[in-house]
């Protein structure tokens, strides 16, 4: 397992501890964990180039 895994597995159990699995953001932590593809690979196509990860 990786470190970015490891890290999403977390970050996706936390969530699911606190009840929060209906966002956009434990869906996208869900798949990580999984090694999946990201499912939100960018930030908001209108966001600015500052804040966008691609």
């Amino acid at each position: 397992m990786t470190d970015e895994i490891r890290n999403w597995s977390v970050i996706a159990s936390a969530m699911e501890k606190q009840g929060a699995t209906d966002s956009q953001m434990y869906q996208r932590a869900k798949a990580m964990a999984q090694g999946k593809i990201d499912p939100m690979p960018t930030s908001y196509p209108a966001a600015p180039h500052s804040i966008s990860v691609a």
